[in-house]
């Protein structure tokens, strides 16, 4: 899937430098429930007795085209061609009057040539959610060329790297929608499918990206997506424990696999590993199964939507 495999070492240095991260002192806030009943009425309050203060954090930007989907071109020299497209979608009801969520979303390994294609269907599956959800999509497009049974693919180049990897494009995307939109920090969100999963769990539980991760997301969701397949690599059941254990938050995750999916057991031990590590059933941890295979489906999105909007993080 990767064509780099990590070893233990690197992982163990950045693990060392976790209270350095900006992750070491972010906590959960869990929103009124009119927050998601009413995404755009991001000001009201006093519909529920005793509720918490919605934390803001917004990025002000101002400039971009909206609504409905766009693209954007990023120049990041030593990755790829030196040139990414992120495909952006914006709901018709965005206003940079106020600060609006933002979910990254990966697409798995692809045919080179139709890689880009795979990034706008990934944008375009959630933009049917993000229409009444009032969450801006950002969709990026794979880096590194791999072999795919003898023809060539577009999988995520992932750290460690000698030089620029996905990672400064997570980062780089930020950095130019939260400058070309008004983008609520305190509520950025991560899903991935397949090879996608793999990289958002590995942000979600470390350190590589100073962009999104433990201390930066506000939860994340993966489908058909594990541990074992980028996060853990390479470490034993106990060090992928240790990383779970380590974190300075329990991060909300949603995880959807189909029962016939080749990694349903991988999921499966995911979820028991969260568990085990004190994530809380219906509330930090949401596990999701459904007859099928390798796929999702924009029922799934919906669905993951539901467990992710609740969530912000503080700083």
């Amino acid at each position: 899937m990767f064509a780099r495999v990590r070893r233990l070492l690197g992982r163990l240095v950045v693990l060392a430098g976790l209270p350095a991260t900006a992750a070491h002192a972010a906590h959960s806030v869990t929103l009124p429930a009119w927050v998601c009943a009413h995404p755009d009425a991001i000001f009201v309050g006093g519909f529920e007795s005793g509720e918490i203060a919605v934390p803001h954090d917004p990025s002000n930007g101002s400039g971009g085209t909206y609504p409905g989907s766009v693209s954007r071109t990023l120049h990041i020299a030593g990755l790829g061609t030196g040139t990414q497209t992120v495909y952006l979608y914006l709901p018709p009801n965005y206003t940079p009057l106020h600060s609006w969520p933002l979910l990254l979303v990966l697409h798995g390994v692809a045919p080179w040539s139709s890689r880009d294609s795979y990034a706008i269907a990934v944008r375009d599956d959630w933009s049917a959610v993000a229409a009444g959800a009032g969450v801006l999509v950002a969709a990026p497009v794979a880096d590194e060329q791999v072999d795919v049974n003898g023809t060539p693919g577009a999988t995520w180049l992932v750290p460690p790297t000698n030089g620029p990897n996905d990672y400064d494009l997570f980062a780089a995307l930020l950095a130019d929608v939260a400058s070309a939109y008004n983008v609520e920090r305190t509520r950025l969100y991560g899903w991935g499918f397949s090879a996608g999963g793999h990289v958002m769990h590995d942000l979600g539980v470390n350190t590589y990206s100073a962009a999104f991760n433990a201390g930066t997301l506000a939860a994340y969701s993966v489908s058909a997506g594990d541990l074992a397949g980028l996060a853990c690599q390479g470490l034993s059941d106990a060090q992928c424990s240790g990383l779970l254990a380590a974190l300075p938050r329990k991060i909300p995750v949603d995880i959807h696999i189909g029962t016939s999916d080749p990694n349903y057991p991988y999921a499966q031990s995911d979820h028991s590993r969260f568990l085990a590590q004190g994530w809380i059933d219906g509330q930090t941890i949401y596990y999701n199964t459904f007859a099928g295979g390798h796929t999702y489906s924009v029922s799934d999105l919906q669905l993951a939507w539901t467990h992710l909007c609740p969530a912000a993080v503080v700083p």
